[in-house]
């Protein structure tokens, strides 16, 4: 049931309400945030799943949903499902002093890091690896990850497979599904068929797989979950962001696919020629309106090397493509 409360406030299902947060300039326009209603009186507190960039035009539309859904931020948990910024970057201005921060230890853990110099250094190195122009504190400025991102470490309480959620007439068990971070977590309730997949599963865009630190090949891990979720029953399926698919093993099989067509275009890429990942990328199709490669953003050139570094790291896994190192850099080639 989808029943409009006002412009950015949907009722998803019986007691849990999607809240539409902008994302301004970003390709992405908004995140599907989700609160599940609870019973305060009762000791049953509601749970906020994700919450927007740290930015104002996020915590006014969150702060005015909440208040209109008579929802105080006192009663209420958080729930974290991976560590992108536009997924976590409010939560420490919305959690109120009696709020608890969920998040799986992986992402809990580069969430804090990412509050750091240091990790965008180390990220900064990882990329320069697999060819992406160095450029230290430039990459990190460029990003949305640390320009909109918490200020300042979260205490979490780590969530695991299985970890238990009660709230209000859902009892919400978390499932690990790694790939698009190294923790990403769905919250899925059996009996009420429902699952809560942020970016594991969208159904208009695909979801941005790429290294990250800790994680050398998140394609494999990606398919994998992609598999392990299939497996569940579902019928409702709220996405972190824009529309939820209609089928969900449906989607499930269009983004298999859409991998493996990926993987084959590299291969042709790399037909007679050795190359980085990031020259690779250049010559990869993407759906950006700019007329060539040395026209794209620089956080734009950074995702898409990051989503071929994701796909050449499982081609050579699984034998496919060779991999050499000269210099410092890692070339793949077919032979």
């Amino acid at each position: 049931m989808d029943r409009n409360t006002s412009e950015n406030i949907i009722e998803a299902a019986p007691g849990v309400w999607k809240i539409l947060v902008p994302l301004p300039g970003n390709p992405l326009r908004s995140l599907n945030a989700y609160l599940v209603r609870g019973n305060p009186s009762a000791g049953n507190r509601h749970l906020l799943i994700d919450t927007g960039f740290n930015r104002p035009e996020c915590e006014t539309a969150l702060r005015t949903a909440l208040e209109e859904l008579n929802v105080e931020m006192g009663d209420t948990d958080i729930f974290i499902t991976h560590l992108h910024s536009d997924h976590c970057g409010l939560m420490k201005k919305m959690a109120a002093e009696e709020s608890r921060i969920y998040c799986s230890k992986a992402d809990g853990d580069l969430i804090n890091y990412a509050t750091t110099a240091a990790y965008w250094e180390e990220i900064d190195r990882v990329f320069a690896r697999y060819g992406y122009p160095s450029r230290g504190k430039q990459n990190m400025e460029n990003h949305p990850g640390w320009e909109y991102n918490i200020r300042g470490a979260v205490d979490f309480i780590p969530v695991d497979e299985g970890f238990v959620i009660e709230c209000g007439a859902y009892t919400l068990r978390s499932v690990w599904t790694p790939g698009h971070t190294p923790g990403h977590m769905c919250l899925y309730d059996g009996n009420k068929r429902i699952l809560f997949c942020a970016d594991h599963v969208l159904s208009d865009i695909t979801p941005n797989i790429t290294i990250e630190i800790g994680m050398d090949d998140p394609l494999r891990l990606y398919l994998d979950s992609l598999k392990k979720t299939a497996a569940l029953d579902v019928d409702i399926v709220l996405t972190g962001h824009r529309s939820s698919p209609d089928s969900f093993r449906e989607r499930i099989a269009e983004l298999t696919a859409h991998h493996v067509d990926r993987l084959e275009e590299l291969i042709d890429i790399l037909a007679g020629k050795a190359m980085t990942a990031y020259a690779a990328a250049a010559e990869m199709h993407w759906d950006i309106r700019c007329e060539h490669w040395d026209k794209f953003p620089a956080s734009q050139k950074w995702f898409a090397t990051g989503e071929a570094i994701a796909h050449l790291q499982y081609l050579y896994s699984e034998g496919r493509v060779k991999r050499f190192e000269s210099e410092g850099t890692y070339f793949y080639s077919l032979d």
